[in-house]
C-alpha cells in the first residue's frame, strides 16, 4: 500500500493550492459528520476500548529519564503507568498496582528511585519491575518473588519518544510509524529535549479540541496577530498517510515563526516551509527548527479531557540563555493556544444541546474526515450503531 512520500514535489504542491480557486474535481465531496460522534457515550466507550487501548500512544520523551533509576508516572485513560529507565538502561513500563493488594507504589510525578516500595505493606520491586522484597514473608504460604513481578506494559522506542501499547497483538510501534518516519527525514528528533509542558483541561469532547488543530481555516480569524502573519493559510498542502496520520505543508511568510534556531543543516523543506504531522490517534506537531509543540489530546469523558503541550527542541551551550528562552517559548505557545480554548466549550454545548446534528467539512478539513474513517476502522464497523459511523468516502477514493 502506497503512502505519500518526501519524493513528491511538495513545493509545486504547494504552489498548485495557491492557484486553486474550485473545489478539486478529482476529490470526493466530504459528508456531513455525525456530531453524535463527539457526545455520545456509546461511541466514547467504543473510542476507548478499540482504539485508545489498542494503538501505540505516546507517554514521554527520553530525555524525561536521564539516567538509570529515573521515572516518570503517566496518568490517563483512567490507567496510571511508571515509565521507568532500568538500571541496565532499558527504558519500561509499568501497571502502578503492587501485586499484594494493589496500592499504587508510585504518586509524585516524576522521581529518581532504585526501588519502588509499596506505601501500603512495604513490597519492594526493582527498577526493572521484579519483586525483591516482602516484609515477613514467612507468613505467606508458597510465596514465589519471582512469580510476582510488575505487571508490564508494552513499552518501544521511536525517534527518542516514549510509547506504550496495552494490546499485546499490535503491529510493532516502528511499522505504526514508519509512515510519518519517511516523512520526518533527517530532522533530528532523537537529539530534541523536553524544555516544558503546559497540561489544559477543558470541558470538551477530545475530538471537538483535536479538530481545530487539523485544519488552517481558522487562523485567520482566530490568530490573526500571533500565527496568520506568518503563514500563507491558502497554501496548506494535506497528504494523507497510512495508520491513520497525515502531513500537513504550508509556506511561510517569514522564515522562522519562532526565531531563526539552531539547525542550519537541515532539509531547506523545514525553512521555507511549516511541515505538520498529524499523528493517529491523538498527536500533533509542527516541526520547526527553533523548537515546536508536541500535543496530545487525551479523552477524559465524553465531554472532558485534557491537552498535554510538550516544548521540544535543542539545548543551547548558556544555560540562562537556553532558559530564557523556552520560557518565552512556552508563554508564546500557551497564547496561542488561549486564543483558541474558549471556543471549544461553546461547540461541545452546541452539540450536546442538538443545535448542531452535523459538522460541515471543507477541502481543507480533509484530515478530519480521514482519521474519523480511521477511528471507525479501528472500532470495527459493526460495533458501531449506524447513526454514529462516517462513510468512508476518503479511504474508498484513496484504496486505502
Amino acid at each position: 500500500m502506497a503512502t505519500t512520500t518526501v519524493n513528491e514535489d511538495i513545493y509545486a504542491a504547494v504552489e498548485r493550492e495557491l492557484e486553486r480557486v474550485s473545489y478539486p474535481g478529482d476529490f470526493p465531496a466530504l459528508p456531513d459528520m455525525p456530531a453524535s460522534r463527539y457526545i455520545d457515550p456509546v461511541y466514547y466507550d467504543l473510542e476507548v476500548q478499540h482504539v485508545f487501548k489498542k494503538t501505540w500512544l505516546n507517554v514521554g520523551h527520553v530525555s524525561e529519564l536521564p539516567k538509570p533509576g529515573a521515572y516518570k508516572l503517566w496518568e490517563q485513560l483512567d490507567e496510571s503507568i511508571i515509565v521507568s529507565r532500568g538500571t541496565d538502561d532499558v527504558i519500561r513500563a509499568f501497571k502502578n498496582t503492587c501485586r499484594h493488594r494493589g496500592a499504587a507504589l508510585v504518586t509524585k510525578p516524576t522521581g529518581v528511585a532504585k526501588r519502588f516500595v509499596c506505601p501500603y505493606h512495604s513490597w519492594g520491586y526493582s527498577a526493572e519491575g521484579e519483586l525483591k522484597s516482602v516484609p515477613e514473608a514467612h507468613n505467606f504460604a508458597c510465596l514465589n518473588k519471582a512469580e510476582r513481578p510488575l505487571f508490564q506494559v508494552r513499552c518501544e522506542i521511536w525517534r527518542g519518544f516514549i510509547f506504550i501499547n496495552f494490546d499485546a497483538d499490535a503491529i510493532l510501534l516502528a511499522d505504526f510509524m514508519a509512515p510519518l518516519d519517511a516523512q520526518v527525514g533527517d530532522f533530528p528528533l532523537e537529539k530534541m529535549a523536553v524544555k516544558g509542558v503546559l497540561r489544559t483541561e477543558l470541558d470538551c469532547n477530545w475530538k471537538t479540541a483535536y479538530d481545530n488543530f487539523l485544519e488552517i481555516y481558522h487562523v485567520s480569524s482566530v490568530h490573526r496577530e500571533t500565527i496568520a502573519p506568518f503563514l500563507d493559510s491558502k497554501s496548506f498542502v494535506v497528504s494523507p498517510l497510512d495508520h491513520g496520520h497525515a502531513r500537513f505543508t504550508t509556506r511561510k511568510k517569514i522564515e522562522g515563526l519562532y526565531g531563526s534556531g539552531a539547525m542550519d543543516d537541515l532539509d531547506e523543506r523545514y525553512k521555507s516551509l511549516t511541515v505538520a504531522f498529524p499523528r493517529f490517534p491523538n498527536g500533533f506537531t509542527a516541526l520547526d527548527p527553533a523548537g515546536f509543540n508536541w500535543m496530545a489530546f487525551w479523552p477524559a469523558g465524553p465531554d472532558k479531557m485534557v491537552i498535554v503541550s510538550t516544548m521540544m527542541g535543542m539545548t543551547k551551550d548558556n544555560s540562562e540563555e537556553d532558559r530564557a528562552y523556552w520560557e518565552e517559548f512556552t508563554a508564546y505557545q500557551g497564547k496561542i493556544l488561549d486564543e483558541d480554548v474558549n471556543l471549544f466549550p461553546t461547540v461541545q454545548r452546541s452539540m450536546r444541546k442538538g443545535d448542531l446534528t452535523h459538522l460541515v467539512l471543507s477541502y481543507q478539513e480533509q484530515y478530519i474526515q480521514w482519521y474519523h474513517e480511521h477511528l471507525d476502522m479501528a472500532i470495527g464497523i459493526d460495533n458501531i450503531p449506524g447513526h454514529l459511523r462516517v462513510d468512508p468516502v476518503m479511504t474508498r477514493n484513496l484504496g486505502r
